[in-house]
């Protein structure tokens, strides 16, 4: 095999150690040496400073878990000259036999020297904060709406049917309700006469229905945990408008591109700013829009045999950008009078709504790429235009745009 790499390293990380070889391709021979390292800081300073005395410029290593992160940061601030390649390990997979973190080492460093091996897309530091921040932000809006559901099951168990008759049972008018039912000082009629009294979105129930709904057995245990699941919900609630204050400052430098991404149907200021931190607003790193789906694990997968295709599910890939993705698409097919709406239909019948969404959330992605490349906002093609058709259920189509 062609040497590209005539010296290089790789790594395998683990939580406590770093097991390294620095791999040299002399005489047609290879050699390698291999040294541990810890994970502390104090011990990454070393490994540094023992891959420079190496002469080591490339280096790779896997992708696992949280673990590689301080490795990479390290590598890149005490070796500015140094690159640093972080691979997927289902590319870095040895073959069968017998294991070890050594030969694991190797057989990284192997596949590196031999240009067998390709680098993950990294953002830059400002990327990843950002997207610490979204995806925490998702994680903390999911445990608020995990409160908000505990606080309808704890009325349904008092027989408060606030759900049947309000659309948000902790909206405005169904706050109100929670925290009259908690004081206990009204009665069913005056609940229902307040909720129909109040500005804004009228309640659609009638007076005598509200009435009903709310005609309930309260304990004095029931208000006690409605008064403290309130209370973390508005807690919640700070913290999420602190985390989005934040956000805000870190998506200055990329105000005209959130601009393009909420102009796409299905996509508000939330979920503009999870893709930018997902994807960044530069489209250059990705040679093509069928690389970035695929980074994303959004396009078809692949499985010919004798010309034969076999039902394959998608590839994976970011985990978190799928997320974004469908909650865009899901949004999308909602909208009335859209291109999203009329294509999910169509493909629904085909495919079923799973992955028919999927399939919508690949094509956003692409019509993003596009969006953010050639910096042009989104064009709205109607709900009369007929595009491309999506793989039969059970065949995978990689041409699919």
């Amino acid at each position: 095999m062609e040497v590209l790499y005539p010296v290089c390293a790789g790594i395998d990380v683990h939580r406590d150690t770093l097991v390294v070889t620095v791999l040299r391709a002399t005489g047609g021979r290879h050699a390698a040496e291999t040294r541990t390292f810890g994970t502390v800081t104090a011990e990454l300073r070393i490994m540094a400073a023992w891959l420079d005395e190496q002469e080591a410029p490339i280096v790779a290593m896997e992708s696992t878990g949280v673990y590689w992160k301080p490795v990479y940061r390290a590598l890149r601030t005490l070796g500015p000259g140094r690159t640093v390649w972080l691979v997927n390990p289902a590319h870095a997979k040895a073959v069968p036999g017998r294991k070890t973190d050594v030969k694991d080492s190797v057989w990284i460093a192997k596949l590196l020297m031999h240009g067998l091996l390709s680098p993950s897309f990294i953002p830059d530091v400002a990327l990843l904060e950002l997207r610490d921040l979204t995806r925490y932000r998702k994680k903390r809006v999911g445990e608020q709406a995990s409160e908000r559901n505990r606080v309808v099951k704890m009325l349904e168990t008092s027989n408060i049917r606030l759900a049947a008759v309000l659309s948000d049972p902790l909206g405005k008018a169904g706050r109100a309700v929670v925290e009259m039912l908690i004081a206990g000082d009204k009665t069913p009629e005056q609940i229902a006469d307040s909720t129909r009294g109040r500005p804004g979105r009228p309640v659609r129930a009638s007076r005598e229905d509200i009435a009903r709904a709310v005609d309930g057995v309260v304990s004095e245990t029931t208000r006690f945990l409605l008064r403290q699941m309130l209370a973390h919900i508005d807690q919640v609630q700070a913290a999420v408008d602190e985390i989005d204050a934040r956000i805000g400052e870190l998506l200055q430098p990329m105000r005209e591109q959130c601009a393009l991404l909420v102009g796409l149907p299905g996509v508000d200021s939330v979920s503009a700013a999870g893709l930018l931190a997902e994807i960044g607003p530069d489209m250059s790193v990705f040679p093509s829009a069928n690389h970035l789906t695929s980074w994303g694990g959004l396009a078809p997968g692949s499985h010919e045999s004798a010309g034969k295709r076999k039902a394959v599910s998608t590839r994976s890939g970011s985990h978190w950008l799928r997320v974004f993705l469908v909650q865009a698409a899901w949004g999308a097919t909602r909208t009335k009078g859209s291109f999203w709406k009329r294509t999910f239909e169509r493909w629904r019948a085909r495919l079923g709504p799973q992955q028919a969404l999927v399939a919508i959330a690949r094509k956003m992605l692409v019509a993003i790429f596009h969006m953010l490349r050639d910096q042009v906002p989104y064009r709205e093609l109607g709900a009369d235009y007929v595009g491309t058709e999506p793989p039969s259920a059970g065949r995978t189509d990689s041409s699919i745009n």
